[in-house]
């Protein structure tokens, strides 16, 4: 049965290829979860505006989940922002460039060409990256003793620091599971029923999110490595990167328990 099913989804080295950024391999198993009804919720560090772009792209409607859960939006609704808010985080940033063992270099202390460079994002992508709400990533120019006294003071003022490829995020004391857990209350709060939560993703970033659903599937990366999620020996671990892997692994799901005479659309 798919009654009640809820798609959540990292984008970057999972939706769409870490490369090219391509969705293309995913397309059947996009379709046949837009016949049934389940709709696909995008988790992803991007802002809001890269989000809107991409949803269009895919043709994905419903919530999406960005800045790695500290931005939720649903449809018709306010937008929800994760305190303190972009700009009292880039405070904490400049405040503590006081001490000469923090360096940070953030998005918003680069013009757009330097985010250009540093992101290797076209001028369009870099507008909409730069728009954001809840979080900021900055590039650590520090040494690593430096980076550890560094992570103490975020956690003592109650935010988080996330390691990406290159970039570290600096935002609220949440992540991409707190915010699946609260889509999911939000959607029963309003009478959609949710029995059913898949979520894939590739990167250490996608962890909570995995340990949160009922259905955690682990997206192998180009190079044949992929996450580790000892936690929980069920989740499905992709034979393809990418696309291919989600379209593998979406498959996969819906022909082990599709009926589609009882699909409950959200």
């Amino acid at each position: 049965m798919t009654k009640g099913w809820a798609v959540f989804t990292d984008l970057d080295g999972t939706l769409l290829d870490h490369n090219t950024h391509d969705h293309t391999p995913a397309l059947p198993a996009l379709k046949r979860l837009r016949d049934l009804g389940i709709p696909v919720i995008p988790v992803s560090s991007k802002t809001l505006e890269e989000l809107k772009h991409i949803r269009e792209q895919l043709k994905l409607k419903g919530p999406a989940v960005a800045e790695s859960g500290a931005v939720i939006a649903y449809p018709g609704e306010k937008t929800q922002i994760a305190p303190p808010g972009y700009y009292l985080l880039r405070d904490f940033l400049i405040d503590h460039r006081a001490n000469p063992a923090f360096g940070t270099l953030g998005f918003g202390d680069m013009s757009l060409e330097e985010v250009m460079e540093n992101t290797g994002l076209s001028r369009d992508d870099a507008k909409r990256a730069i728009k954001r709400l809840a979080s900021e990533p900055f590039l650590w120019q520090g040494d690593s003793a430096g980076l550890i006294t560094f992570r103490r003071e975020v956690q003592a003022a109650k935010l988080r620091l996330l390691q990406g490829d290159r970039f570290m995020h600096l935002l609220a004391d949440t992540d991409k599971g707190v915010a699946v857990r609260h889509v999911v209350n939000h959607l029963r709060s309003k009478g959609k029923s949710v029995t059913r939560t898949i979520a894939l993703g590739d990167s250490d970033n996608d962890r909570d999110m995995l340990l949160t659903v009922d259905n955690p599937v682990i997206i192998r990366k180009h190079d044949d490595s992929h996450l580790s999620l000892a936690e929980r020996p069920d989740a499905i671990i992709t034979d393809q990167p990418g696309p291919a892997g989600w379209n593998q692994a979406i498959n996969q799901l819906l022909d082990q328990y599709v009926d589609q005479g009882s699909v409950t659309h959200l």
